[in-house]
């Protein structure tokens, strides 16, 4: 839609379509479509039109790299794949701790040359990256309690704000309920 809120255009008209990102230069946006029992990835341009598939295998949490050309995302059981924005094979496949990829996701560093992600580790999370020249992941963060909830990065790659706390559940039980 417009900035006034007006005009809408529906962009995807899928059974289940969800978990996008915007391409930096605001053209595309990619998506996970679910069909029943596979999640792929798709993009679409911001003017409508066909959907163009990009991978074949299960996917999700798609982001595209700062400069556009790449796609990362969430690929197979524990893994991140590294695809083009063009759809294809990965170029880069790496093994990252599953809870990344229900929340709070991953996100690209500023020079496209890294990913970050959350690990939690016996209940603590910190903030990690993982280079895509495949050395080991170095941990970012160093806390020694709470979990991580969501994260974001200036865009200047310099500071990271973050949401973190303890997580919480309570049972009451209630009666004589009318």
């Amino acid at each position: 839609m417009d900035i006034e809120g007006g005009n809408p255009k529906q962009l995807t008209n899928g059974y289940l379509d969800y978990s996008s990102s915007w391409s930096p230069d605001g053209k595309w946006l990619v998506y996970v479509h679910e069909s029943p029992g596979k999640p792929t990835l798709r993009k679409v341009s911001i003017d409508g039109g066909n959907p163009v598939q990009l991978t074949d295998k299960d996917a999700g949490n798609p982001v595209f790299s700062p400069d556009g050309k790449l796609i990362a995302c969430s690929y197979g059981n524990g893994k991140v794949a590294v695809i083009p924005s063009d759809g294809g094979e990965p170029t880069k496949v790496f093994d990252i701790p599953t809870p990344f990829i229900i929340e709070p996701g991953f996100q690209w560093t500023s020079d496209g040359r890294a990913l970050m992600y959350v690990d939690t580790r016996g209940g603590v999370s910190n903030i990690w990256s993982q280079s895509l020249d495949g050395s080991p992941p170095k941990q970012v963060t160093n806390f020694k309690s709470e979990q991580i909830f969501s994260f974001a990065r200036s865009r200047d790659g310099r500071q990271l704000a973050f949401a973190r706390g303890i997580e919480t559940g309570d049972v009451v039980l209630m009666s004589d309920s009318r």
